[in-house]
């Protein structure tokens, strides 16, 4: 059976492209757009597949846009292809590429591999067996113990979870003969790279790195697959023929990462008037021990006599701001209590003279990208999309998660104030709920094996006021937990 290659096949590039441009993750710019294939890789057909004539292949793309004379882009976009000689429940019904004819009149059909359960095991497989091509191009790698899994077949189970902060197709594959109800750390999650680089970016770097640690603080990497393309824009600047990148275009992670995350759990039990106090107990310790997990992988140190100062002039700066943006919102009592508040802090922060220790954090925290891995031990993990800084101080995370507690709060007393019957307004008393919350939140961090000097330092007590009268102003002069705030400044 001869081999049939999707890129020899008339009208590929069109089909392709009519199909990429109304992906969400495809870049959207202005002009005329030109598609180069760049490079790729072909798969092993796993067994059991009744399509005897069933090929799996990667295309990478350059996509040239022109707007004009000097406005120019080149993006590059990965698509996985399941070349079938019929249609196929096996790929999804939204799965679906288009359709070729063959020079010998039969067609072919294309569907997206990233849902296409044979692509899938064959694309697993490659990592779990630590495949490679032959010319070197493209090969698997395993982690985390990865490699001792069972094989892969074509009878595995899929569910689509897409992200919404990064450009990539995430699948989520139950292994053949699992149990629905098997828990998620006996699945693997699939995210294939839609615009593949050269260069890994941080969150994936952290995520490898605290994966080679030991880390039980995230979702860990189970393996890779990577592949070479070549880069014309690297040979045209360096006056050569051809010119090769190489990077990831799957990255294979433990299915705990899909667990419920934190924003929808503290939702809920908001909701149902019920409180939150251990689960947040338990998660104040899991931050802590990711920072411990953090430090110890990248390394941390005491702030230099500069940066001291550099933080405090920018904290005071901080603070000031957010006072004026929201002192007239007060009234006459409450604007003199908070203002002693606001004079005393920025008399404490001029005199601060102890360096705190900086490392690596997220610095974005919140509570969507905390996830309940394990139910029954209360085991948080952290997601790190969206974040990760270096020379930064642990305490940042502390407050982004807890004014992630706040706005939540927020949000629900808003909801509750719009037409809902007075059963559900009165489920929960709003600040009391926070007030538990944060209290215990900052005890579970104190029990962790992190440094704490920060939560305990001036820093934390200046961010907590600033950010919590930036949620005073967004909330235009809401604030359901006043009280806490004022208290908790204070302390």
């Amino acid at each position: 059976m001869a081999r049939v290659r999707g890129e020899e096949q008339p009208g590929f590039l069109e089909v392709m492209e009519n199909w990429l441009v109304h992906q969400p993750w495809f870049p959207a710019r202005r002009g005329r757009r030109a598609f180069t294939r760049v490079g790729g890789l072909r798969l092993p057909t796993p067994a059991g597949d009744a399509d005897p004539e069933l090929f799996l292949e990667v295309h990478v793309f350059d996509v040239d846009h022109v707007a004009s004379r000097r406005e120019r882009h080149r993006d590059q976009v990965a698509v996985p292809v399941a070349v079938r000689s019929r249609p196929s429940a096996l790929a999804g019904k939204n799965a679906f590429i288009g359709r070729l004819a063959r020079a010998d009149g039969a067609e072919v059909w294309l569907y997206d591999g990233a849902r296409d359960r044979a692509f899938l095991a064959a694309w697993l497989e490659m990592a779990r067996r630590r495949q490679g091509s032959r010319n070197g191009r493209s090969r698997g790698e395993a982690m985390a113990g990865f490699d001792q899994w069972s094989p892969f077949t074509v009878q595995l189970r899929r569910t689509a979870s897409e992200s919404k902060l990064r450009p990539v197709t995430r699948t989520m594959v139950t292994p053949e003969g699992l149990s629905d109800d098997a828990g998620l750390s006996q699945r693997a999650v699939v995210e294939f790279q839609r615009r593949p680089r050269s260069v890994r970016d941080i969150e994936l770097e952290t995520a490898m790195t605290l994966t080679e640690s030991d880390s039980s603080s995230i979702a860990k990497v189970l393996g890779v697959v990577s592949c070479s393309w070549e880069d014309r824009t690297a040979a045209l600047a360096e006056g050569v023929e051809e010119a090769w990148a190489t990077g990831d275009l799957a990255i294979i992670r433990e299915a705990i990462g899909q667990a419920p995350d934190g924003r929808t759990l503290a939702r809920k039990a908001m909701a149902e008037g019920k409180t939150f106090k251990r689960l947040a107990r338990r998660m104040g310790r899991a931050l802590g021990d990711f920072h411990a997990d953090l430090a110890t992988a990248f390394g941390g140190h005491p702030q230099s006599r500069e940066q001291l100062k550099v933080m405090a002039d920018q904290a005071r700066t901080d603070l000031r701001a957010h006072w004026e943006q929201v002192r007239e919102e007060f009234d006459d009592d409450e604007r003199t209590d908070m203002a002693e508040v606001v004079d005393l802090m920025l008399s404490e922060l001029r005199e601060v003279d102890e360096p705190l220790q900086v490392q690596r954090i997220h610095g974005a925290l919140g509570l969507a990208h905390t996830h309940l891995a394990d139910p029954e031990s209360e085991r948080w993990i952290f997601n790190e999309d969206g974040g990760m800084a270096d020379q930064a101080l642990p305490l940042r995370d502390v407050v982004t998660m807890l004014m992630s507690f706040a706005n939540v709060v927020m949000e629900a007393a808003s909801e509750g104030h719009q037409g809902k019957k007075p059963a559900e307004v009165d489920a929960v008393n709003f600040g009391q709920w926070y007030e538990d919350v944060s209290e215990v939140f900052l005890e579970g961090y104190r029990q962790s094996e992190a440094d704490t000097t920060g939560v305990d330092s001036v820093f934390f007590r200046a961010a907590m006021l600033s950010e919590a009268m930036d949620l005073f102003s967004r909330w235009q002069g809401q604030w359901v937990f006043r009280p806490s705030m004022l208290l908790q400044a204070e302390s």
